[in-house]
């Protein structure tokens, strides 16, 4: 499971001082109470600061421009996603950090865990209708954005592009560093052999959340409280986030992806027959982008070498 990954970047401490001062930066009106460093997130270090009024988060980063684009991001997504406001955004000594209304709820990975099939089937429609809502902010084409929410990087899942860009990240990658020699060529085989799929995806270039699943959302009993952490947003396909939501399997998984499915078709979303499939395939590029690194954590490469196994196997 992800939450025994190991993190991409160090914890970024900052002193009580610093975070009082980020505080008056975003208002003079609050003072701070107390400060609780937050577990999860690979990236980001990320804060709890009580007030006298109201809890924040302060989110520390090297990544300045990613909260550059997550704060655009938050202005412009439609009243009904559930998303904290963007307070502020600033730096100290050479680190961005975002000022983040706090959410209440309980993560979903937490809830899928040992929830009920009726409870599971209402989470998948409360989901579907906050990842339908996103999906309403649409782009002129397909890619990665920049600060300002404009497509810097064409990038497309077609069945060409599906098996290019696999074959980047063992040709000119880390990848294959990380994988046994007969998955990967077992890896090149399957994408051949499925490509095609992506001929089915209609879904246009709309915005995909680009981390979308249990870690998170949060959730008060089955409904969506709050969809965390958009600084991974692109313009694509949704199979992108179906494929994400759907990567671990839980109790009564066939209960929570009919609800997400009805869901998504209650607010006007027709998927492909082969909807499951093209998520796992569009699953696969993530997958194999993750490992596209020099330096894997162990728990990191272990667990994607079984959800790459699953998928696979899964034909």
């Amino acid at each position: 499971m992800k939450t025994n990954w190991e993190r991409h970047n160090p914890i970024i401490e900052i002193p009580i001082e610093a975070i009082k001062s980020i505080i008056r930066s975003y208002s003079m009106n609050h003072t701070v109470q107390h400060i609780t460093i937050l577990s999860g997130g690979l990236s980001h270090t990320n804060y709890k600061v009580m007030l006298n009024e109201t809890i924040v988060v302060v989110r520390v980063t090297q990544n300045y421009e990613s909260l550059e684009r997550e704060q655009t991001l938050h202005s412009i997504l439609p009243n009904h996603v559930r998303a904290p406001r963007f307070l502020h955004l600033t730096k100290w000594n050479g680190f961005g950090v975002g000022v983040l209304e706090w959410k209440e709820g309980s993560l979903l990975y937490q809830k899928l865990i040992d929830s009920l099939p009726a409870e599971m089937k209402c989470m998948g429609k409360s989901i579907g209708q906050q990842l339908a809502a996103h999906r309403e902010v649409t782009f002129n084409t397909y890619g990665f954005l920049d600060s300002r929410l404009k497509v810097m990087d064409d990038f497309r899942l077609t069945p060409e592009t599906f098996i290019s860009t696999i074959d980047s990240f063992f040709t000119d990658g880390y990848a294959s560093k990380w994988l046994p020699r007969n998955v990967v060529d077992h890896i090149h085989k399957y994408t051949r052999e499925n490509a095609h799929f992506f001929e089915e995806d209609e879904s246009g270039p709309r915005l995909v959340h680009g981390d979308f699943n249990g870690l998170n959302l949060l959730m008060n009993e089955t409904d969506v409280s709050a969809v965390l952490d958009w600084e991974f947003a692109l313009s694509g396909s949704i199979y992108f986030d179906i494929g994400n939501m759907l990567r671990y399997q839980y109790p009564h998984m066939s209960s929570f992806e009919s609800g997400l499915f009805t869901s998504l078709n209650e607010s006007g979303i027709s998927l492909s027959e082969n909807w499951k499939k093209l998520a796992k395939l569009a699953d696969l590029v993530a997958l194999c982008s993750l490992l596209n690194r020099q330096v894997c954590g162990e728990n990191r490469v272990k667990d994607i070498q079984r959800l790459i196994a699953s998928t696979l196997n899964d034909s």
